[in-house]
Formats: structure tokens, C-alpha cells, sequence
């Protein structure tokens, strides 16, 4: 073994699997482009429906929760669409140079195993405006955004079900 060289793990067809960095930068970059339009939106109907006398309101509660919806719906169909794709990549997994990628055969994964997958994930995208189950879910999704670091084949639990890898395109 040459001196300095370090075996990294691969995939099934050679290419080097993503360190836990780079798949942390790609949802990074995903949910801020997720997330500030729905802020804005939020702030938006927040501003709209309190008034100094009345704080919280049903209309106030009900406008959050639709918002909640309407980007829950948003947001896996952008995970599903894009990693289910022949690129198996979102916007930040380009930045980042990853793709998601089928474990067994290294090609693209299908819509359904992708939106599988940040359901596993993230929870909380569906189910983060219900209080307390929300919190649960969030501390559930940082455990699973860290468990690709304790696993030898780089694959968080998300990975795991949906029978996929994170490799490296550039």
C-alpha cells in the first residue's frame, strides 16, 4: 500500500460513497430553498391575521397549518421528483456533487423509494406542525441525518429502507 493512500468505501460499481459533509451541504442548500418561500409565506399570514387585540386566532392557526400542508406536500414532491430521477440529484446535491443512487444495481431510484426516503428522513415534513409529535420528530431526523457516520457503508437509516447510496459525482 502506497504511503498516505486510504481506502474509501465504493459502490457497486466503483465510485466512492459521499462522506457525511457533503450530504450535510446538500440539505443544507435544499432547505433553504425550501424553507424561505415557506416563511415568507408564513410570515405573510401571520401579519395578515393578528391584530393587537386578538394574538392567536383560529384563522391565524388554521392559515399555519395549511401552510404546513401545502410545503409538506412541496417538499417531498421535490425530493421525490428530483432524487428519483435518471441525475438522482436536488439542487443542493449538485452543489454538492452527490447523487442518490439504487444500492444494489448503482442506478437511478424510482419517485416513490425517493419520496420514501426524506419521509424517513425528515418526518417532520408531514408531521411537523402538530405539536409535541413535531419536536419528536425533529430529534428523531437529527439521529437519522448522523447515522450515516456510525454505519461502514456511509448509509443513514433513510438509506436503509429506501435500498440506496450517496455517491460522488465529482
Amino acid at each position: 500500500m502506497p504511503y498516505g493512500y486510504v481506502q474509501v468505501p465504493v459502490d457497486r460499481l466503483g465510485r466512492p460513497l459521499a462522506g457525511w459533509w457533503a450530504r450535510f451541504l446538500g440539505i443544507f442548500i435544499d432547505s433553504l430553498i425550501l424553507g424561505i418561500p415557506k416563511q415568507i409565506v408564513t410570515t405573510a399570514i401571520v401579519a395578515s391575521t393578528v391584530t393587537d387585540r386578538n394574538l392567536f386566532s383560529v384563522h391565524l392557526i388554521a392559515g399555519q397549518v395549511i401552510v404546513a400542508i401545502i410545503f409538506a406536500v412541496i417538499s417531498v414532491g421535490y425530493f421525490a421528483l428530483l432524487n428519483g430521477s435518471n441525475r438522482g440529484q436536488t439542487v443542493g446535491q449538485m452543489a454538492a456533487g452527490i447523487s442518490v443512487r439504487d444500492a444494489d444495481t448503482g442506478g437511478p431510484i424510482p419517485p416513490e423509494r425517493a419520496g420514501l426516503r426524506i419521509l424517513v428522513l425528515e418526518p417532520g415534513i408531514v408531521l411537523g406542525w402538530i405539536p409535541i409529535v413535531g419536536f419528536f420528530a425533529s430529534l428523531y431526523t437529527l439521529v437519522a441525518a448522523l447515522s450515516p457516520l456510525w454505519d461502514d457503508r456511509k448509509q443513514g437509516f433513510h438509506d436503509k429502507v429506501a435500498r440506496t447510496q450517496v455517491v460522488k459525482v465529482r
